[in-house]
Protein backbone atom coordinates (compact mmCIF):
# COMPACT_ATOMS: atom_id res chain seq x y z
CA UNK A 1 0.00 0.00 0.00
CA UNK A 2 1.23 3.07 -1.05
CA UNK A 3 2.45 5.43 2.14
CA UNK A 4 3.25 2.42 4.36
CA UNK A 5 6.40 1.65 2.93
CA UNK A 6 9.78 3.88 3.41
CA UNK A 7 10.53 3.89 -0.14
CA UNK A 8 7.76 3.89 -2.90
CA UNK A 9 8.98 3.00 -6.14
CA UNK A 10 7.94 4.60 -9.52
CA UNK A 11 7.72 1.60 -11.64
CA UNK A 12 5.52 -0.28 -8.83
CA UNK A 13 1.60 -0.28 -9.36
CA UNK A 14 -0.24 1.65 -9.34
CA UNK A 15 1.85 4.68 -10.72
CA UNK A 16 3.64 2.92 -13.36
CA UNK A 17 7.06 4.56 -14.70
CA UNK A 18 8.08 3.24 -17.31
CA UNK A 19 11.93 4.57 -17.77
CA UNK A 20 12.51 3.73 -21.17
CA UNK A 21 13.19 7.50 -22.17
CA UNK A 22 10.21 7.96 -24.73
CA UNK A 23 6.85 7.95 -22.41
CA UNK A 24 6.11 11.13 -20.06
CA UNK A 25 6.40 9.60 -16.71
CA UNK A 26 6.13 12.74 -14.89
CA UNK A 27 2.35 11.77 -13.85
CA UNK A 28 3.63 8.71 -12.87
CA UNK A 29 5.89 9.58 -10.75
CA UNK A 30 4.12 12.76 -9.60
CA UNK A 31 1.23 10.33 -7.59
CA UNK A 32 4.42 8.59 -6.34
CA UNK A 33 5.72 12.13 -4.61
CA UNK A 34 1.78 12.51 -3.50
CA UNK A 35 1.66 8.99 -2.05
CA UNK A 36 5.06 9.82 -0.43
CA UNK A 37 4.43 12.83 1.40
CA UNK A 38 3.68 12.85 5.17
CA UNK A 39 -0.03 11.74 5.95
CA UNK A 40 -1.51 10.62 9.44
CA UNK A 41 -0.31 6.69 8.13
CA UNK A 42 3.49 8.41 7.84
CA UNK A 43 3.86 11.14 9.31
CA UNK A 44 7.69 11.46 8.73
CA UNK A 45 7.19 11.14 4.87
CA UNK A 46 9.07 8.59 2.62
CA UNK A 47 11.58 8.11 -0.13
CA UNK A 48 10.74 7.96 -3.69
CA UNK A 49 12.65 5.27 -5.57
CA UNK A 50 13.53 5.77 -9.59
CA UNK A 51 15.49 3.09 -10.43
CA UNK A 52 17.84 2.35 -12.99
CA UNK A 53 16.01 4.08 -16.12
CA UNK A 54 15.62 7.07 -18.01
CA UNK A 55 12.76 8.87 -17.26
CA UNK A 56 11.23 11.73 -19.70
CA UNK A 57 9.46 14.43 -17.72
CA UNK A 58 6.99 16.72 -19.59
CA UNK A 59 6.20 19.04 -16.77
CA UNK A 60 7.55 19.95 -12.99
CA UNK A 61 7.71 17.58 -10.75
CA UNK A 62 7.40 19.32 -6.63
CA UNK A 63 9.38 17.58 -3.46
CA UNK A 64 7.28 18.56 -0.75
CA UNK A 65 8.60 18.85 2.53
CA UNK A 66 10.39 15.27 4.12
CA UNK A 67 10.20 13.62 1.32
CA UNK A 68 13.20 12.26 -1.02
CA UNK A 69 13.33 12.07 -4.82
CA UNK A 70 16.38 9.15 -4.76
CA UNK A 71 17.91 7.13 -7.80
CA UNK A 72 20.23 4.98 -7.63
CA UNK A 73 23.33 6.80 -9.45
CA UNK A 74 24.62 7.65 -12.75
CA UNK A 75 27.65 6.93 -14.80
CA UNK A 76 29.32 9.41 -16.76
CA UNK A 77 27.90 9.24 -20.66
CA UNK A 78 30.17 9.32 -23.41
CA UNK A 79 30.80 7.96 -26.82
CA UNK A 80 29.64 4.48 -26.86
CA UNK A 81 28.13 4.39 -23.50
CA UNK A 82 24.67 4.79 -22.99
CA UNK A 83 22.73 6.40 -20.00
CA UNK A 84 22.90 4.32 -16.96
CA UNK A 85 21.49 4.20 -13.62
CA UNK A 86 19.03 6.58 -12.54
CA UNK A 87 18.21 9.83 -15.28
CA UNK A 88 15.55 12.58 -15.96
CA UNK A 89 15.21 13.80 -19.30
CA UNK A 90 13.16 17.05 -20.35
CA UNK A 91 13.04 18.31 -23.76
CA UNK A 92 15.75 20.50 -25.08
CA UNK A 93 13.46 24.30 -25.31
CA UNK A 94 11.48 23.04 -22.30
CA UNK A 95 9.96 26.44 -20.33
CA UNK A 96 9.54 24.73 -16.76
CA UNK A 97 11.91 23.08 -14.05
CA UNK A 98 12.62 19.61 -14.31
CA UNK A 99 12.23 19.43 -10.06
CA UNK A 100 11.52 21.96 -7.90
CA UNK A 101 12.04 21.59 -4.12
CA UNK A 102 9.42 23.42 -2.08
CA UNK A 103 9.15 21.98 1.66
CA UNK A 104 11.11 21.88 4.33
CA UNK A 105 13.76 19.13 4.25
CA UNK A 106 12.77 18.38 0.93
CA UNK A 107 15.66 16.31 -1.22
CA UNK A 108 17.66 14.74 -3.93
CA UNK A 109 19.92 12.29 -4.00
CA UNK A 110 21.66 10.17 -6.74
CA UNK A 111 20.17 10.98 -10.41
CA UNK A 112 21.50 12.74 -13.14
CA UNK A 113 19.58 14.80 -15.65
CA UNK A 114 20.09 15.21 -19.04
CA UNK A 115 18.53 18.03 -21.87
CA UNK A 116 16.91 15.65 -24.31
CA UNK A 117 17.93 16.63 -28.08
CA UNK A 118 19.75 19.35 -26.71
CA UNK A 119 21.62 21.12 -29.63
CA UNK A 120 25.19 21.97 -29.84
CA UNK A 121 24.67 25.42 -31.00
CA UNK A 122 22.12 25.75 -27.85
CA UNK A 123 19.21 26.93 -30.05
CA UNK A 124 16.31 26.85 -28.25
CA UNK A 125 18.23 26.31 -25.01
CA UNK A 126 16.34 24.63 -21.62
CA UNK A 127 16.68 28.04 -19.83
CA UNK A 128 14.91 27.37 -16.53
CA UNK A 129 17.09 25.51 -13.88
CA UNK A 130 17.14 21.66 -13.74
CA UNK A 131 16.38 22.40 -10.14
CA UNK A 132 14.99 24.91 -8.24
CA UNK A 133 14.74 25.33 -4.82
CA UNK A 134 12.11 28.12 -4.37
CA UNK A 135 10.35 29.92 -1.23
CA UNK A 136 10.71 30.35 2.51
CA UNK A 137 9.13 26.61 3.30
CA UNK A 138 11.76 25.34 1.13
CA UNK A 139 14.49 25.90 3.84
CA UNK A 140 16.72 22.60 4.82
CA UNK A 141 17.02 21.70 1.19
CA UNK A 142 19.59 18.52 0.23
CA UNK A 143 21.01 18.10 -2.70
CA UNK A 144 23.60 15.36 -3.26
CA UNK A 145 25.06 13.11 -5.82
CA UNK A 146 23.60 14.76 -8.79
CA UNK A 147 25.20 14.97 -12.19
CA UNK A 148 24.03 17.69 -14.52
CA UNK A 149 25.19 16.50 -17.72
CA UNK A 150 24.37 19.26 -20.39
CA UNK A 151 21.71 22.08 -18.84
CA UNK A 152 22.07 25.86 -20.08
CA UNK A 153 21.34 26.26 -16.19
CA UNK A 154 21.87 23.92 -13.50
CA UNK A 155 20.88 24.80 -9.61
CA UNK A 156 19.06 27.76 -8.60
CA UNK A 157 17.98 28.79 -4.86
CA UNK A 158 16.04 31.65 -4.50
CA UNK A 159 13.08 33.45 -2.73
CA UNK A 160 14.32 33.25 0.95
CA UNK A 161 15.29 29.64 0.50
CA UNK A 162 18.24 29.00 3.00
CA UNK A 163 20.27 26.63 4.76
CA UNK A 164 20.56 24.07 1.77
CA UNK A 165 22.98 21.69 1.14
CA UNK A 166 24.82 20.93 -1.86
CA UNK A 167 27.10 18.22 -2.25
CA UNK A 168 28.72 15.86 -4.94
CA UNK A 169 27.68 18.19 -8.26
CA UNK A 170 28.98 17.08 -10.89
CA UNK A 171 27.86 18.27 -14.98
CA UNK A 172 28.56 20.50 -17.84
CA UNK A 173 26.09 23.43 -17.45
CA UNK A 174 26.68 26.04 -19.84
CA UNK A 175 25.66 29.23 -18.71
CA UNK A 176 25.24 29.19 -15.02
CA UNK A 177 26.10 25.75 -12.42
CA UNK A 178 24.86 27.27 -8.96
CA UNK A 179 22.99 30.32 -8.22
CA UNK A 180 21.51 31.76 -5.40
CA UNK A 181 19.16 34.98 -4.96
CA UNK A 182 17.17 36.06 -1.92
CA UNK A 183 18.37 33.63 0.26
CA UNK A 184 18.80 35.59 4.06
CA UNK A 185 20.76 32.91 5.91
CA UNK A 186 23.43 30.41 5.30
CA UNK A 187 23.74 27.38 2.38
CA UNK A 188 26.34 25.35 2.20
CA UNK A 189 28.52 23.75 -1.60
CA UNK A 190 30.44 21.34 -1.25
CA UNK A 191 31.84 19.25 -3.57
CA UNK A 192 31.64 20.87 -7.11
CA UNK A 193 33.32 19.33 -10.37
CA UNK A 194 32.44 21.73 -13.10
CA UNK A 195 34.13 19.46 -16.29
CA UNK A 196 33.36 18.66 -20.10
CA UNK A 197 30.93 15.64 -20.08
CA UNK A 198 29.42 16.67 -22.74
CA UNK A 199 31.18 18.88 -25.52
CA UNK A 200 34.56 19.60 -25.49
CA UNK A 201 36.20 23.10 -24.97
CA UNK A 202 37.19 23.48 -28.36
CA UNK A 203 33.80 22.97 -29.64
CA UNK A 204 30.69 25.34 -30.11
CA UNK A 205 29.51 25.10 -26.91
CA UNK A 206 32.91 25.31 -25.31
CA UNK A 207 33.23 28.29 -26.80
CA UNK A 208 29.87 30.14 -25.76
CA UNK A 209 30.67 28.59 -22.20
CA UNK A 210 34.06 30.18 -22.02
CA UNK A 211 32.87 33.71 -23.32
CA UNK A 212 29.24 33.71 -21.14
CA UNK A 213 29.67 30.99 -18.48
CA UNK A 214 29.62 30.92 -14.35
CA UNK A 215 30.02 28.63 -12.26
CA UNK A 216 28.50 29.64 -9.16
CA UNK A 217 26.73 33.09 -9.15
CA UNK A 218 26.26 34.64 -5.77
CA UNK A 219 23.51 37.23 -5.81
CA UNK A 220 21.61 38.40 -2.35
CA UNK A 221 22.53 35.87 0.07
CA UNK A 222 24.18 35.53 3.57
CA UNK A 223 27.19 33.68 4.69
CA UNK A 224 27.40 31.04 2.21
CA UNK A 225 30.08 28.43 2.67
CA UNK A 226 31.59 27.21 -0.64
CA UNK A 227 34.28 24.34 -0.55
CA UNK A 228 36.19 21.59 -2.75
CA UNK A 229 35.37 23.06 -6.22
CA UNK A 230 36.93 22.64 -9.49
CA UNK A 231 35.31 24.45 -12.92
CA UNK A 232 36.76 24.66 -15.72
CA UNK A 233 35.97 26.40 -18.83
CA UNK A 234 33.70 28.98 -17.79
CA UNK A 235 34.01 33.03 -18.11
CA UNK A 236 33.93 33.26 -14.69
CA UNK A 237 34.44 30.85 -12.06
CA UNK A 238 33.08 32.55 -9.25
CA UNK A 239 30.79 35.76 -9.23
CA UNK A 240 29.71 37.99 -6.00
CA UNK A 241 27.37 40.34 -7.95
CA UNK A 242 23.86 41.33 -6.96
CA UNK A 243 19.68 42.07 -7.30
CA UNK A 244 18.42 45.18 -7.73
CA UNK A 245 17.48 47.50 -4.67
CA UNK A 246 20.15 48.71 -2.10
CA UNK A 247 21.89 46.39 0.02
CA UNK A 248 21.07 42.90 -2.15
CA UNK A 249 24.76 41.50 -2.23
CA UNK A 250 26.69 38.61 -1.13
CA UNK A 251 27.62 39.20 2.43
CA UNK A 252 30.39 37.13 4.14
CA UNK A 253 31.05 34.48 1.48
CA UNK A 254 33.26 31.80 2.30
CA UNK A 255 35.73 29.75 -0.09
CA UNK A 256 37.95 26.73 0.75
CA UNK A 257 39.86 24.30 -1.59
CA UNK A 258 38.68 25.98 -5.81
CA UNK A 259 40.61 25.68 -8.79
CA UNK A 260 38.53 27.60 -11.36
CA UNK A 261 41.12 26.35 -14.49
CA UNK A 262 40.77 27.30 -17.70
CA UNK A 263 38.76 30.31 -16.60
CA UNK A 264 38.92 33.90 -18.17
CA UNK A 265 38.10 35.44 -14.40
CA UNK A 266 38.25 33.23 -11.58
CA UNK A 267 37.05 35.59 -8.77
CA UNK A 268 34.73 38.47 -10.08
CA UNK A 269 32.91 41.27 -7.86
CA UNK A 270 30.88 43.76 -8.75
CA UNK A 271 28.20 43.81 -5.99
CA UNK A 272 27.32 47.98 -5.06
CA UNK A 273 27.98 47.88 -1.62
CA UNK A 274 28.54 50.62 1.16
CA UNK A 275 30.21 51.59 4.28
CA UNK A 276 28.58 48.79 6.88
CA UNK A 277 26.78 46.79 4.33
CA UNK A 278 29.90 45.57 1.96
CA UNK A 279 30.31 42.32 -0.26
CA UNK A 280 32.93 40.28 1.38
CA UNK A 281 34.92 36.84 0.82
CA UNK A 282 37.19 35.65 2.81
CA UNK A 283 39.35 32.32 0.24
CA UNK A 284 41.81 30.08 0.97
CA UNK A 285 43.57 27.14 -0.81
CA UNK A 286 42.64 28.90 -4.54
CA UNK A 287 43.93 28.55 -7.57
CA UNK A 288 42.95 30.29 -10.60
CA UNK A 289 44.47 29.71 -14.30
CA UNK A 290 43.20 31.38 -17.36
CA UNK A 291 42.75 29.58 -20.77
CA UNK A 292 45.24 29.00 -23.19
CA UNK A 293 42.83 28.62 -26.04
CA UNK A 294 43.42 30.38 -29.49
CA UNK A 295 41.19 33.16 -29.12
CA UNK A 296 39.70 32.76 -25.68
CA UNK A 297 38.26 35.72 -24.07
CA UNK A 298 40.99 37.64 -21.86
CA UNK A 299 40.21 39.03 -19.15
CA UNK A 300 41.69 39.60 -15.42
CA UNK A 301 42.59 36.42 -12.79
CA UNK A 302 40.65 38.58 -9.80
CA UNK A 303 38.68 41.29 -10.62
CA UNK A 304 36.80 43.63 -8.09
CA UNK A 305 35.03 46.08 -10.85
CA UNK A 306 34.37 49.76 -10.20
CA UNK A 307 30.63 48.99 -9.03
CA UNK A 308 31.86 47.04 -6.36
CA UNK A 309 32.13 49.72 -3.41
CA UNK A 310 33.61 48.83 0.15
CA UNK A 311 34.24 45.17 -1.56
CA UNK A 312 36.45 43.06 1.11
CA UNK A 313 38.37 40.57 -0.50
CA UNK A 314 40.68 38.02 2.57
CA UNK A 315 42.82 35.84 0.44
CA UNK A 316 45.66 33.49 1.86
CA UNK A 317 47.20 30.35 -0.36
CA UNK A 318 46.41 32.08 -3.34
CA UNK A 319 47.39 31.27 -6.92
CA UNK A 320 46.82 33.23 -10.03
CA UNK A 321 48.70 32.42 -13.64
CA UNK A 322 47.83 33.52 -17.25
CA UNK A 323 45.63 35.79 -16.86
CA UNK A 324 44.88 37.63 -20.10
CA UNK A 325 45.32 40.67 -18.43
CA UNK A 326 46.05 41.95 -15.34
CA UNK A 327 46.60 39.07 -11.91
CA UNK A 328 44.56 41.10 -9.60
CA UNK A 329 42.76 44.17 -10.62
CA UNK A 330 40.45 46.60 -8.47
CA UNK A 331 38.63 49.23 -10.42
CA UNK A 332 36.19 49.79 -6.74
CA UNK A 333 36.12 52.94 -4.80
CA UNK A 334 36.88 51.87 -1.12
CA UNK A 335 37.68 48.19 -1.36
CA UNK A 336 40.37 46.02 0.67
CA UNK A 337 42.17 43.23 -0.26
CA UNK A 338 44.28 41.68 2.46
CA UNK A 339 46.40 38.75 0.63
CA UNK A 340 48.69 36.21 2.77
CA UNK A 341 51.14 33.80 0.32
CA UNK A 342 49.96 35.46 -2.96
CA UNK A 343 51.47 33.78 -5.64
CA UNK A 344 51.02 35.61 -9.30
CA UNK A 345 52.32 34.11 -12.74
CA UNK A 346 52.54 35.09 -15.99
CA UNK A 347 50.39 37.55 -16.35
CA UNK A 348 49.93 39.29 -20.01
CA UNK A 349 48.90 42.69 -18.99
CA UNK A 350 50.62 45.82 -17.88
CA UNK A 351 51.28 44.47 -14.79
CA UNK A 352 50.24 41.76 -12.18
CA UNK A 353 48.52 44.00 -9.02
CA UNK A 354 46.26 46.67 -10.40
CA UNK A 355 44.48 49.77 -8.07
CA UNK A 356 43.11 52.13 -10.20
CA UNK A 357 41.00 54.08 -7.70
CA UNK A 358 42.75 56.40 -4.87
CA UNK A 359 40.48 55.32 -1.61
CA UNK A 360 41.60 51.43 -2.16
CA UNK A 361 43.82 49.60 -0.58
CA UNK A 362 45.89 46.54 -0.21
CA UNK A 363 48.26 44.53 2.67
CA UNK A 364 50.27 41.97 0.99
CA UNK A 365 52.40 39.19 0.96
CA UNK A 366 52.93 38.81 -2.39
CA UNK A 367 55.35 36.68 -4.92
CA UNK A 368 55.57 37.61 -8.55
CA UNK A 369 57.11 34.48 -10.98
CA UNK A 370 57.70 34.49 -14.47
CA UNK A 371 58.32 30.91 -16.80
CA UNK A 372 62.20 30.82 -17.16
CA UNK A 373 63.35 32.16 -20.36
CA UNK A 374 60.54 34.43 -20.61
CA UNK A 375 60.92 38.47 -19.82
CA UNK A 376 61.41 39.18 -15.98
CA UNK A 377 59.01 40.96 -14.25
CA UNK A 378 60.07 44.97 -13.93
CA UNK A 379 58.72 46.33 -10.51
CA UNK A 380 56.49 48.99 -12.28
CA UNK A 381 55.27 45.36 -13.91
CA UNK A 382 54.23 43.79 -10.68
CA UNK A 383 52.45 46.83 -9.05
CA UNK A 384 50.68 49.57 -10.22
CA UNK A 385 48.25 51.37 -7.39
CA UNK A 386 46.93 54.55 -7.97
CA UNK A 387 47.68 57.14 -4.72
CA UNK A 388 45.30 59.50 -3.27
Amino acid sequence: MPGTSPFINVIDPPFGAKGDGVTDDADAIRAAIAAAAPSPSSPSGNTVFLPAGNYLVGSSLTVPAAVTLQGCGWNTPGAGHPFLGSWIFVEAGASFSPVAIAGNGGALRNLGFNVYNQSATLEPPSAEPMILISGRGANNALIEDVCLYNPYAGIYINNTAAQAVLRRVFGQPIRYGIMIDQSQDSNYIDSVHFWPYWQPMGSTVGAYQLANGTAIVLLRCDNPHISNVLALGYNIGLALSSSPGPGNIPHKVRLVNADFDGCVTGIYIDSPGQAGNLASIQMTNVTIQASGAPGAPSGHGIWVRDTAAYAKIQASNVRVSQSGQHAIHIDAPNATFYGENISIENWHGDCGFNITDGSSGAWLGVGFAYTPGGTPYAPGRQFHIVKA
